[in-house]
């Protein structure tokens, strides 16, 4: 597992500056503007008093004092005018920013190593990178903010500290300790709800699984007929008992640290606003002075408390910002740019195995047990076995998606670890049990592009050669129909079979000289099936194949069979031999084609089978 990056605040704060000045350099300004803004609305509220009581006591004239006092007012107004619209500017331009970083997440998952997307860490940060820049509450939206409160806040208590260090130093230490005793006490309680956030969110999961059951039209047929409402009501009402308990031990918290944070404050008010009287009283300083320290005092303690406040919440936004860059940093092994060239891609060569072992983990169990294999060029491979022996890991192994545990996998006699892994993957067309289709036109999910770069009556071949071009005729739009209903009014969904006839045509349409079929006629009826087995000679003219399947009657028609079973290629041979040997294919063999005699009592060939 790769270790999580630990960047300091002030590194994120700087990383998160440098990339908004390349991607929204005016945010930049506008935060500046902000934190200005910020701090001057206070201090200006907070002289205001005192300069209108000067004005009065000195005796100015009303001229003079509706000028100062008209100034100062105007000033807080435009500021406040001024903070509001920057406040908008922002909220608008932190989206672009927002979407920045999620450009940078979408590209890492689209271009990171195969092995990456199949290790769990990396898809648990890949989530958490994708939330921490989606929304108007994400992570970097949260950190812009607090940037701006915490700079306005340190600006503010500086401000407000260097007035009271001219009234008496000790005063600031005072109010610096029943602060901080006040800001520790919330940290307490900050802590005990990280560390009891797990228990909360079982209980909240546990009752949205019941909720959403309630809403799901696959699970109400079940709900009813095996008679789960007594069963799933208790499940909801037990865990809103324990969230509700939850809930009340939170509340005991905040209301005993309320208690005390009232009485700190009411002591901390107490104490300062007696000094000043104090020094009023012995005229130590004039009333105008008594005025404009009470406002600093109080201001001096909402900065601090506010300042501290923000110091947690960077460092809560800190960690975030750590996954997040741990992401963007997961080591990335596959040679690329630096890669050696593939000299040619239009004729299969040789593809080799050998003494490969792979494991998923590092203490996982070897799922690929000390395998070698060759693949001569033009060669038609079935790769068969149980679901579980190994048979897609293996080919994933072949394709370079995923990198062996120990031993190597040649192509023309070149490690394929020295290859430009990107144009090494253009060697292949696969059709894969678990694939993605866009919610394009069927020419465009055929071609893999846009259809005005799409060779058309390439399309219309392979579209024929997968057995799909009756089906595409039919349909009013033809070819420019656009698929996935969910997400076009006018769209269409193709069946099972259909699919995986599609997938075929656009493996076709690659032109690649090695083709990989995975269990491409499990979705296929009997006739469809039939007609891939009597075309696939034709189709596949000069091209290496793999073809993986747990039918194995499927496969009769390639050059050469292996059966794998718990990670190892336990046989190996054509259909008729392996039959002859009756070993392990021959047993699995019989046990499937008993299904489909007529005579279930008789002896039957393998053709017959």
């Amino acid at each position: 597992m790769e270790q999580e990056k630990k960047y300091p605040i002030r590194q994120n704060l700087v990383y998160c500056a440098r990339e908004t000045r390349q991607g929204c350099p005016k945010l930049l300004a506008f935060f500046v503007l902000l934190i200005l803004a910020n701090c001057l609305v206070p201090v200006i509220t907070t002289f205001l008093p005192k300069i209108v009581l000067e004005q009065i006591t000195g005796g100015k004239p009303l001229r003079q004092l509706l000028l100062v006092t008209g100034l100062m007012t105007g000033a807080l107004a435009l500021l406040s005018a001024l903070r509001q619209y920057l406040e908008k500017l922002i909220y608008w331009n932190q989206f672009s920013m927002n979407a920045v970083f999620l450009r940078m997440v979408t590209r890492k998952g689209l271009i990171t190593d195969y092995r990456n997307q199949e290790n769990e860490h990396f898809r648990t940060l890949q989530t958490e990178s994708y939330h921490a820049c989606n929304g108007n509450f994400s992570t970097y939206v949260q950190t812009y903010d607090a940037f701006v409160r915490f700079f306005s806040n340190l600006l503010g208590f500086l401000a407000f500290a260097g007035i009271l260090f001219a009234l008496n130093p000790l005063l600031i230490l005072f109010l610096c300790l029943t602060t901080l005793v006040s800001f520790l006490l919330n940290r307490r309680v900050s802590k005990w709800l990280e560390v009891s956030r797990e228990e909360k969110s079982v209980y909240e999961k546990r009752m949205q699984y019941v909720a959403n059951a309630a809403d799901d039209i696959r699970a109400a047929k079940d709900i009813r007929l095996y008679r789960m409402v007594k069963w799933l009501n208790g499940i909801y009402d037990k865990n809103l008992k324990g969230l509700l308990g939850w809930y009340r031990k939170y509340t005991e918290k905040l209301f005993g640290v309320a208690a005390v944070d009232s009485g700190l404050a009411l002591v901390r008010d107490g104490v300062t606003y007696a000094f000043l009287l104090h020094l009023a009283l012995n005229d130590r300083i004039t009333v105008e002075e008594f005025v404009l320290y009470f406002g600093v005092v109080a201001g001096f303690s909402s900065w601090l408390g506010s300042l501290l406040g923000q110091i947690t919440d960077l460092q809560r936004l800190n960690h975030a910002m750590n996954r997040f860059r741990t992401y963007l940093d997961y080591p990335e092994t596959y040679l690329r740019e630096g890669g050696k060239p593939v000299e040619d891609r239009t004729a299969p060569k040789k593809i080799e195995m050998k003494n490969i072992r792979f494991r998923y983990s590092e203490d996982g169990e070897d799922v690929i047990r000390d395998i070698s294999l060759t693949l001569e060029a033009g060669e038609h491979l079935a790769v068969v076995g149980l679901n579980g022996a190994g048979k897609t890991t293996l080919v994933k192994l072949l394709c370079g998606l995923t990198e062996p545990t120990e031993g190597t996998v040649l192509y023309d006699g070149t490690d394929i670890r020295e290859y430009n892994r990107d144009e090494y993957y253009r060697l292949f067309g696969a059709v894969f049990q678990d694939y993605s289709l866009l919610p394009v036109t069927i020419e465009e999910i055929v071609a893999e592009e846009e259809a005005s770069n799409a060779d058309h009556e390439r399309v219309v071949t392979c579209l024929k050669q997968a057995g799909l071009w009756e089906k595409i005729c039919s349909l009013p739009q033809g070819m420019q129909s656009k698929f996935n209903k969910a997400f076009w009014d006018d769209g269409i969904n193709l069946s099972g079979g259909e699919t995986q006839k599609l997938l075929l045509a656009r493996a076709l349409y690659r032109q690649a000289p090695v083709i990989v079929l995975d269990e491409p006629t499990a979705a296929l009826d009997p006739v469809s099936e039939n007609r891939l087995y009597e075309t696939y000679d034709e189709v596949m003219q000069g091209k290496t194949t793999i073809f993986i399947s747990h039918r194995l009657a499927s496969t009769r028609f390639c050059h050469r069979i292996v059966l794998i079973d718990h990670g190892q290629v336990i046989e190996e041979g054509t259909h008729d031999e392996l039959l002859a040997k009756k070993g392990r294919y021959y047993e699995l063999f019989e046990t499937q084609a008993k299904y489909y005699r007529e005579n279930p009592e008789g002896e039957v060939s393998g053709d017959e089978a």
